[in-house]
């Protein structure tokens, strides 16, 4: 009788068996099963190919997530709250100069002098938008969250789609915070096929929406809540823990084709990295393996860590570009905030 030679399935499936018990991640073991069907291979590789796809769905994550977009020195808003007190000693009524002036403070770390300047700013005229909108983030940094909802109901009781609509995701983003972050499911569920169920910050904006809408996360309330937290990003502070871990949990969320989940793994890295406690760095660090092992080949923890310490240069190098410019301009005199826009954003708005 001829010996039966074990096929390359056989070989595979004892391996498995054999090494299961050593296996953390259950996103891993199915993924190394679903290998095997010929239709689902292209969805469980890594490969640059994956990487450059990710990126052509969501062109600005990568800059977002490592800071490599223009962004104002110090030495700026030093300059800003100068010039606008005095704008304020001719004219105390100019009710934009007061949003200058205390965004300058906030950006500076001076939280506490940003809400008196909205104080004093309500005291002229109340009932602003823009008054109650910078009040409920100032006073998310003094740590006074339930405070900061207050205000956020209120700007979103006078303009609901106020920087198109990413005000009622920051409220629930302090929520989801309140609520004991991370919110309903901690880790992403695989429904078969990287189809994952949302978890985190995702889970909890999908609990948010009417009953008859919370079955599945829909591509277009996942790219709004994608581009409202993006927007926090750019406008507040990119590297910011709490922010990079809510991306990451909106980016992991669906299946292979439309999710971003190396994108997620940089995201959760980055958040690790900022992490208040060993705690919290641990938590974060198993998210980021999740995501990590999404593809059958998935990259070593080294390979993303470089990936994301060359970003960060990079985005340093860029802001370390923008204040040799500001400098300059603050020497030479005239309106240093107009130079940049024309330098670097053209018309945009100025984080």
């Amino acid at each position: 009788m001829k010996k039966q030679i074990p096929s390359i399935k056989s070989k595979f499936l004892a391996f498995i068996k054999r090494e299961t018990h050593y296996l953390k991640s259950a996103v891993l073991i199915s993924c190394l099963f679903i290998v095997f069907s010929p239709s689902r291979i292209s969805a469980c590789l890594w490969d640059h190919d994956t990487i450059a796809a990710e990126n052509a769905r969501f062109p600005e994550v990568i800059d977002l997530i490592t800071g490599n977009f223009p962004r104002h020195s110090r030495e700026f808003h030093q300059w800003r709250v100068a010039v606008t007190k005095k704008q304020l000693e001719i004219n105390p009524k100019s009710l934009p100069v007061y949003d200058d002036l205390a965004v300058s403070q906030h950006k500076l770390g001076d939280h506490a002098a940003a809400c008196e300047t909205m104080k004093l700013k309500e005291g002229i005229q109340p009932g602003i938008y823009e008054t109650y909108s910078n009040m409920g983030t100032f006073l998310i940094y003094t740590g006074d969250l339930p405070r900061s909802l207050d205000f956020i109901n209120k700007a979103l009781s006078i303009n609901p789609q106020a920087h198109f609509g990413r005000e009622k995701y920051q409220k629930w983003l302090v929520e989801w915070v309140i609520a004991g972050k991370p919110h309903l499911n901690e880790q992403p569920a695989s429904r078969g096929e990287h189809d994952f169920s949302p978890f985190g910050y995702s889970a909890f904006v999908l609990s948010k929406q009417p009953l008859t809408a919370r079955k599945i996360m829909t591509a277009p309330l996942r790219q709004e809540a994608i581009k409202a937290v993006l927007g926090m990003m750019r406008f507040a502070d990119f590297d910011n823990p709490i922010l990079q871990e809510a991306l990451g949990d909106l980016l992991c969320t669906g299946k292979s084709e439309v999710n971003a989940t190396h994108l997620a793994s940089l995201a959760y890295l980055h958040a690790s990295q900022k992490a208040a406690t060993p705690e919290e760095k641990a938590r974060l660090l198993k998210k980021f393996e999740v995501a990590r092992f999404t593809f059958v080949e998935g990259m070593k923890p080294e390979v993303i860590e470089l990936e994301l310490k060359e970003a960060l240069t990079k985005g340093e190098k860029l802001v370390a570009a923008v204040r040799e410019d500001e400098l300059k301009w603050i020497e030479d005199g005239g309106d240093v905030s107009a130079k940049f826009t024309k330098k670097y954003l053209g018309q945009a708005v100025v984080p």
